[in-house]
């Protein structure tokens, strides 16, 4: 009865059309490149684990809450001039959330996701704050600007990162995980036009 966690955070099983994607930039940006993100589960001490069953019993032999070990999906960056000043949006096929981070000249990125609301396997409703991270490759000696309309100039290489979900149970309600808990993945991203 394994099912995959039902975030809204991070939707990596689907892929979307990249032109689509490019229709999501904020208005005060531009596409900076179409990538596909690879995760890989990392286990950790702290990862979200079934350990009791609902009816009381013992939990399953596997007790992960993730369907599979690795995943891709479709994404775009966009960048551009907003009121925080350069900022480098990331857009993530099936996911309604545009995250940003301020745009830094050699290639670092923090993503931090609003705090969610979600069912899981946990069964029970949790708060999910997502922290993406990590690195852009290809600034060279320059580093990564905008262009003169916006853009990220010159476009990543790849993107080398990492992801932590850090679920919390905000009513305090029975859970079959203990929580809190948290799923870690590796991030990567090639280009894919």
């Amino acid at each position: 009865m394994r099912r995959t966690l039902l975030l809204a955070v991070l939707a990596l099983a689907a892929a979307g059309c990249p032109d689509d994607l490019a229709q999501r930039c904020p208005p005060e940006s531009l596409p900076s490149g179409h990538y596909t993100l690879t995760t890989t589960v990392v286990d950790t001490p702290d990862e979200c684990l079934v350990v009791r069953s609902a009816d009381g019993g013992p939990p399953p032999k596997d007790g992960s809450i993730l369907l599979s070990r690795e995943s891709s999906t479709d994404s775009i960056l966009c960048a551009g001039n907003s009121d925080a000043g350069p900022t480098v949006y990331l857009i993530v096929a099936n996911s309604s959330v545009v995250r940003q981070t301020p745009l830094d000249p050699d290639g670092g990125f923090t993503f931090l996701s609003t705090q969610l609301q979600a069912p899981s396997l946990c069964s029970c409703t949790t708060d999910v704050n997502e922290t993406i991270s990590g690195l852009f490759a290809g600034g060279g000696s320059s580093g990564f600007g905008l262009g003169a309309d916006g853009g990220l100039e010159p476009q990543p290489t790849a993107i080398n990162g990492s992801i932590v979900q850090t679920l919390s149970n905000p009513d305090g309600g029975p859970c079959l995980c203990d929580i809190p808990c948290a799923l870690h993945y590796m991030l990567g991203g090639t280009p894919n036009r």
